[in-house]
């Protein structure tokens, strides 16, 4: 563990430096952490997945960012110091941001630390920008517009990407410029999409959430269920 950066008593990025090679992985992919040293002659210990929040060529090691949901995430919120070792098994998953032709549009949906998939997406298309596919419309929201922790980089991108688009939600009352507010709209985001019929939404966020948006658009917006793509960990 090379730093640990708390946004909250509940929110943590864990800034992890490689202690031997370094993995290659895909922009939404996923590691699982473990905590308990690993034995190789034993299983491997109790862990949890977590979303790769850092570029692919981003030189500097792996960014995590985790939000508290039960046993595991206290203790990682709790217990985790730098210098610490964490280990780690994977790269997984096929949450990758590309579209069925490179002129279909992108809708990205992140509902507070959902973010991180995208993250990953958002720091490479910002140091490649021609393996963006596009265009790209971001709709990030949080309870508070501190917990959107990712802003400046969704900002970033908007500015400095011709075909990325962001906007920012929260539910409180005084907000920044930027951020407006209420909550993730899916019928709005789907009403935004509908003259682009090859629209692909990601959805990446609390499980009641993408639960309820990924029907939405498959059973009241007849939205074809291989463009609607979930962050599901299997």
């Amino acid at each position: 563990m090379d730093r640990v950066e708390r946004h909250s008593t509940d929110v943590a990025t864990l800034h992890l430096a490689w202690r031997e090679r370094r993995p290659r992985f895909r922009p939404g992919q996923f590691v699982h952490v473990a905590i308990d040293a690993y034995d190789p002659s034993e299983h491997w210990p109790e862990s949890r997945v977590f979303s790769i929040a850092s570029a692919p060529s981003d030189p500097h090691g792996m960014r995590l960012t985790i939000g508290r949901q039960g046993d595991f995430t206290s203790r990682l919120l709790d217990e985790v110091r730098p210098g610490r070792t964490l280990w780690c098994k994977g790269p997984y998953g096929d949450f990758e941001v590309h579209a069925a032709d490179r002129e279909a549009p992108v809708a990205l949906v992140a509902g507070g630390t959902g973010i991180t998939p995208f993250c990953a997406f958002m720091e490479e298309a910002l140091l490649r920008p021609e393996t963006t596919a596009g265009p790209v419309r971001l709709y990030y929201g949080a309870r508070t517009a501190d917990l959107l922790l990712y802003a400046p980089l969704a900002e970033r991108c908007a500015a400095e990407l011709p075909r990325f688009s962001a906007e920012l939600f929260a539910e409180e009352d005084v907000l920044p410029p930027f951020v407006t507010r209420g909550r993730l709209d899916i019928r709005r985001i789907a009403d935004d999409a509908a003259g682009h019929p090859m629209t692909r939404f990601y959805l990446s966020g609390p499980p009641v959430m993408i639960e309820a948006f990924a029907g939405y658009l498959r059973e009241m917006r007849g939205i074809p269920a291989a463009q609607v793509l979930v962050d599901a960990w299997e």
